[in-house]
């Protein structure tokens, strides 16, 4: 295919600037939260903290419970 015009100069090529800084954090950013390990320990994490809550909310007095059945575990 013969050439139709001249190559532009290699200074106003967009691909031979280099990134800023601000453009290679923000990529490595969405490549972090965009891997699908650490969506799942995210999402276990928030499972367990729910539940967690559940059961404090659900359950009151528990640690009163534990506290009184420490008293017969002591040697």
């Amino acid at each position: 295919m013969p050439m139709r015009g001249e190559l532009p100069p290699i200074s106003s090529r967009h691909y031979t600037q280099r990134p800023s800084v601000l453009e290679i954090a923000w990529s490595r950013i969405v490549a972090i939260l965009s891997s699908s390990d650490l969506q799942a320990v995210i999402l276990f994490s928030t499972v367990g903290f729910l539940a967690t809550i559940n059961a404090v909310l659900y359950f009151p007095d528990f640690g009163e419970t534990l506290e009184q059945l420490a008293v017969f575990s002591s040697p």
